[in-house]
């Protein structure tokens, strides 16, 4: 018998293992799905701000989308949540200027509020559940 078929599972997992593997997935697939609202939402700012905050805040949304994927391939991922947990706070603080200068209503900046306080619980999750093993 080789290491995969030792491994169990379909997709090489251990039988326990499903769930571990899918909060990684989970958290970078919903952070994926709010920086595609987010770059939905600059395309629509007036250009004064488009390429000032808008750009700055689509950046920092792919920075932590992509700390988060690096992350569920990498052995030593404590860095990198860090850098994406820091990411998501500077995301968070430009929604708050987009919102004061009225580039989003209260209720987006309501959904981009709650959607990543989702992201920020599921990261600070991840980042326990690392530094318990």
């Amino acid at each position: 018998m080789d290491k995969e078929e030792k491994k169990g599972g379909s997709g090489g997992e251990a039988p326990g293992q499903k769930l571990e593997r899918s909060e990684p997935a989970a958290i970078a697939l919903r952070m994926e799905d709010l920086t595609v609202w987010v770059v939905e939402r600059v395309a629509k700012m007036p250009r004064e701000h488009k390429f000032t905050v808008g750009d700055r805040l689509i950046e920092t949304c792919l920075e932590v989308t992509s700390g988060l994927v690096e992350a569920s391939f990498v052995r030593d991922k404590l860095a990198l949540l860090a850098a994406a947990s820091r990411a998501l706070t500077r995301a968070r603080v430009l929604a708050r200027v987009a919102r004061r200068l009225r580039l989003f209503s209260d209720a987006q900046a309501e959904y981009f509020a709650d959607q990543s306080l989702e992201v920020g619980r599921m990261l600070g999750g991840w980042t326990r559940s690392v530094r318990a093993r």
